[in-house]
């Protein structure tokens, strides 16, 4: 038999929690609105494909997927028994955390972000990359909107260096850093206080992000990034009714929402989503509620000054570091 070719960046056992029969209600950035079955939601065709050793494309890495993806159902529906989150060291907790590290990263919107650079190269078409061609990239396709000198330059800079080595600009390049990345992501989601929030009313939704990375709105947004380490909380819609909240401060393993905490939630995954916005076909209300922009979040650059911390417990200027990161508001 051929292997399947149309894989899901979304799983569609996950789907299937927020689903109303067999069908789930979407709403994409663009304001349309459908039912569809969750075999058809958040897919792509060879989304994970790979070259094997003769040459011909294979399906391995949705395979290896597909046994996360099982392992963390089974955790679900653990909880849902179980009406708390697994507890630290459980074999339940680890494979919950391995998928949520994954899911984190498994997107195209991720895809996005490695092949930014190549996004950059076909727009050229044959001209030279200077700082003006990515200024005008920004502007006209990235953005829509003019990007400040210190953007410009750090989206260049960024482009400059990508380019040199061809092999990161390529969709398998971008399933080695999705698969890389859960050594280090896996562990320090598991090491978090992590707290089952219910509510009552079932009200919650979901998106084709469903981590939902958030820090309390600061200065710092507007020239850096969250990410899992800096997060105040990081969440996970598992159905309408309930939601995995986790997070360095301490909290009781279960809480109970209001309807107002509900709402705001819904409202940080609508605007942090990247096309579309999911939920049970009697939640039409909650998808119509939050405010989406056409345009979702965009990678953004900035560049700033490097600090090192010195054995004395002071800090030293030491070069410059360049932010890379996608606004989740």
């Amino acid at each position: 038999m051929p292997e399947p070719r149309r894989h899901h960046f979304v799983p569609r056992a996950y789907l299937m929690r927020f689903a109303g029969g067999d069908q789930v209600l979407v709403r994409q950035r663009d304001s349309k609105m459908f039912l569809a079955n969750p075999t058809k939601v958040a897919v792509e065709c060879g989304f994970y494909d790979v070259t094997d050793a003769t040459g011909k494309k294979s399906s391995r890495v949705e395979g290896a997927l597909a046994e996360v993806d099982g392992n963390a159902v089974a955790t679900m529906q653990w909880i849902d028994r179980a009406g708390r989150p697994p507890e630290v060291g459980t074999n339940e907790r680890h494979a919950l955390a391995v998928y949520l590290a994954l899911q984190h990263s498994r997107t195209p919107e991720h895809r996005d972000r490695v092949l930014f650079p190549g996004r950059v190269m076909d727009y050229a078409g044959g001209r030279d990359v200077t700082r003006e061609l990515v200024a005008e990239f920004l502007e006209r396709v990235h953005l829509g909107l003019a990007a400040s000198d210190n953007e410009v330059r750090s989206a260049f800079d960024f482009v400059s260096v990508a380019l040199r080595e061809s092999r990161t600009e390529t969709p398998e390049f971008a399933i080695h850093l999705m698969l890389q990345s859960v050594s280090y992501s896996a562990p320090l989601l598991a090491s978090m206080n992590w707290t089952l929030e219910v509510d009552r009313k079932e009200q919650l939704i979901t998106s084709d992000l469903p981590i939902v990375i958030w820090r309390a709105p600061s200065p710092r947004d507007k020239y850096e990034g969250v990410g899992l380490a800096t997060a105040d909380e990081v969440r996970f819609p598992l159905d309408p009714g309930k939601q995995l909240v986790l997070s360095r401060r301490a909290r009781t393993p279960t809480a109970r929402i209001t309807p107002q905490r509900a709402r705001a939630c819904n409202w940080d995954t609508a605007n942090g989503c990247h096309r579309f916005v999911v939920g049970r076909p009697d939640q039409r209300s909650l998808l119509l509620a939050p405010a989406l922009a056409a345009r979702g979040p965009r990678l953004r650059f900035h560049t700033g000054p490097m600090y090192i911390q010195q054995p004395d417990g002071t800090t030293k200027r030491q070069g410059e570091i360049l932010h890379i990161w996608t606004p989740r508001r």
